[in-house]
């Protein structure tokens, strides 16, 4: 035993840096950033890697993953108990994005519930990320043992796409920290992201903002086409499609709220190669 509190020491001073896209240097992480679900039966986190949804680059996100602390760890063919768990650092997410979690320590007690919080607005080449999450365990040794997720089943991935583009299914094999799979788009320009079609559409407002049951998307565009209009969510993931016959001047197209829950969400009209969007709000 005296060997492996040896090892561990040794393998301890190793030091994993503070991550340089943890949201700000002023400890943010608190209940007020996510909260626990309470409905994770086994460790680990939820959802599964391959059903997050992508990131959609140029538009905001925030994605919430619940966490559930283990119970064991193996460290050098030995099964010690934890006690506490804290993540201490979160790297190769897409630039841009940055994390926080629901307590201000970022630690867990043994096999108690928390939740990460992703957010921000990417603007990188689209592919999959595979996450570097590094973490400290104390198992009762009297100092915090120091591990790659990985070695406890923590390997995590996000996808990144293009605005319009269709979702390519999560190869969880991967272990290089970045691929691009075929069916992925070129780099991302964002040059042409979340701003007004150049010279094309003007004036573009909703009333009522917020809305409960349905409001009037009002614009003003330069030409006659087809231009498409969407509502993602706060995670990324389109909640309506409708594809608009313009005309030359002002245009006007009403959206339903449907089955949709309250909430902040991005209504968006694009061309083939620019995008408006403007924040909604569909209240209780």
């Amino acid at each position: 035993m005296k060997k492996v509190i040896f090892t561990l020491l040794t393998f301890s001073a190793l030091c994993f840096n503070a991550s340089a896209q943890y949201c700000g240097s002023s400890s943010p992480s608190g209940p007020n950033q996510c909260s626990p679900s309470g409905l994770l039966t086994k460790p680990g986190l939820q959802p599964s890697t391959d059903s997050l949804p992508p990131v959609i680059n140029a538009l905001p996100v925030t994605t919430v993953i619940q966490f559930k602390n283990f119970d064991t760890i193996r460290a050098f063919g030995n099964l010690l108990t934890i006690s506490t768990l804290q993540i201490d650092s979160i790297n190769n997410l897409p630039s841009g994005l940055c994390w926080a979690t629901s307590v201000a320590d970022n630690k867990w007690n043994n096999q108690e519930d928390g939740c990460i919080k992703i957010n921000g607005t990417a603007c990188v080449d689209p592919g999959v990320y595979r996450l570097k999450i590094k973490v400290l365990a104390d198992v009762g040794l009297g100092f915090a043992v120091p591990y790659d997720a990985d070695q406890v089943g923590l390997k995590y991935y996000v996808r990144v796409i293009n605005y319009g583009d269709a979702e390519v299914a999560l190869d969880t094999s991967q272990t290089a920290f970045f691929a691009k799979p075929s069916g992925y788009s070129p780099a991302a320009d964002c040059s042409v992201g979340i701003k007004d079609v150049s010279n094309t559409v003007s004036s573009l407002n909703v009333v009522p903002n917020p809305f409960n049951n349905k409001a009037v998307v009002s614009f003003t565009s330069d030409v006659t086409g087809v231009m498409t209009e969407r509502i993602t969510n706060m995670l990324g993931s389109v909640v309506h499609l409708n594809e608009l016959n313009v005309k030359l001047g002002d245009n006007t197209s009403t959206i339903n709220r449907e089955d949709l829950p309250a909430g902040v969400y991005f209504y968006s009209l694009s061309t083939a190669k620019n995008v408006i969007t403007k924040r909604i709000v569909i209240s209780e």
